[in-house]
């Protein structure tokens, strides 16, 4: 489908693997600049910490559910607004 559409090469990576050990690979990772990180709790802490020695901007839920559109817990707009500031973001999908 890339191949085939206006985007050039290396902008869309996809990464496979389980989420728990991406998750902390690519929060210690110097080339990715920020993250999303939607799970458990105790995955959330892990994001947090993996992510000091590099400074990345993080954003996790800590395990709890999130209404994207109440503007008290931070729309879609604000995070996509915040992503789009940074050139590297893993934003895991699916279990």
């Amino acid at each position: 489908m890339f191949d085939t559409s206006d985007v050039p090469g290396g902008v869309i990576n996809i990464v496979t693997g389980g989420r728990a050990l991406l998750a902390k690979v690519l929060a210690e990772h110097n080339d990715v600049d920020a993250m999303w990180y939607f799970g458990t709790p105790e995955g959330s802490k892990v994001v947090e910490l993996a992510s000091v020695g590099n400074l990345k901007r993080t954003w996790v839920n800590n395990g709890r559910e999130r209404d994207w559109m109440d503007p008290v817990q931070g729309e879609g707009r604000e995070f996509l607004r915040h992503a789009v500031q940074v050139k590297n973001i893993w934003a895991p999908y699916g279990e």
